[in-house]
């Protein structure tokens, strides 16, 4: 006796598609963006003074890099595009139960868009 088990599909999938693949490098391309923001975050706050600046008697910037801020908002626009274009590629796509959601770019999302509220009510 043959049983016809229509519940049970095979896997046609070998691997991970373009789309997965494509996830993935928006992720790493935007944590990429995130380091270099946080580069330019150390870069433009104002710099402390320590005993080798008052001994050398150099001046010691006490304000933000206002041109170095201004490239970090535009960071922050860019990574939270990036993120959106991951988000909705990840929700196209998520239709089987072993899918799973690239959180790694919704944290980034948030990041960058609290990163752009601060810039735009702050400086």
């Amino acid at each position: 006796m043959i049983e016809n088990n229509t519940d049970t599909k095979s896997e046609r999938r070998s691997g991970p598609d373009l789309w997965a693949k494509t996830l993935r490098w928006l992720g790493i391309f935007g944590w990429f963006v995130m380091i270099l923001a946080l580069f330019i975050i150390d870069r433009a706050k104002p710099e402390q003074e320590n005993m080798f600046t008052k001994a050398a008697n150099f001046s010691v910037r006490s304000t933000w890099d206002q041109e170095l801020i201004y490239y970090l908002f535009y960071l922050m626009i860019f990574g939270l595009g990036i993120s959106v274009i991951g988000i909705v590629i990840n929700s196209r796509r998520h239709h089987r139960k072993d899918d799973r959601f690239k959180y790694i770019l919704i944290i980034l999302g948030a990041i960058s868009f609290f990163g752009i509220i601060k810039y735009i009510y702050k400086f």
